[in-house]
């Protein structure tokens, strides 16, 4: 397989459309029967895109700041399923965990207990599961609560087990 040429950009409106068919295809979207609105982060410069020859793979909406114990929040991060397994997740990933780390050392993010594809993911980047809350988005499902040390130079540091 030859090694894609892939783009992170700033998401637009004009990305909306594919990125909402990424969303319609993924979980945990699909079993809890939700959509994304990507405006709001596209207003607050929190939403980006992944493009391989002109077309989008993937996306990723974060916050870098600071806005849980020292930490930044990964909102949502999706790959297009026919390319799922190809790096495309781990590049927004590692350029959501790059530009978390020049604000904050922290980086954390909630998974949905019955996504255990993204859970393995997760762990895989690094990241221990800290704790859970019940009912969060729908009260019979459970989100899982993921945590990740970063430095500040944005070199992956893998995080202490409590």
């Amino acid at each position: 397989m030859r090694r894609l040429s892939l783009s992170i950009v700033p998401m637009t409106r004009r990305h909306l459309a594919a990125c909402d068919d990424i969303v319609r295809s993924s979980e945990p979207w699909k079993t809890l029967r939700e959509r994304v609105d990507f405006l709001p982060f596209i207003r607050r410069k929190q939403a980006f895109a992944a493009v391989i020859e002109g077309a989008v793979a993937g996306f990723v909406l974060f916050t870098g700041e600071p806005v849980f114990a020292r930490g930044g929040y990964l909102r949502a991060l999706a790959v297009a399923p026919a390319i799922r397994g190809s790096g495309v997740g781990r590049q927004l990933l590692a350029f959501a965990e790059r530009t978390t780390a020049t604000k904050a050392p922290n980086f954390f993010l909630c998974v949905s207990s019955f996504n255990r594809r993204a859970q393995a993911f997760y762990r895989k980047s690094g990241y221990v599961r800290v704790g859970s809350i019940k009912g969060l988005i729908r009260q019979d499902r459970e989100e899982i609560i993921y945590w990740k040390r970063l430095s500040k130079s944005g070199q992956r540091q893998k995080p202490q087990h409590e």
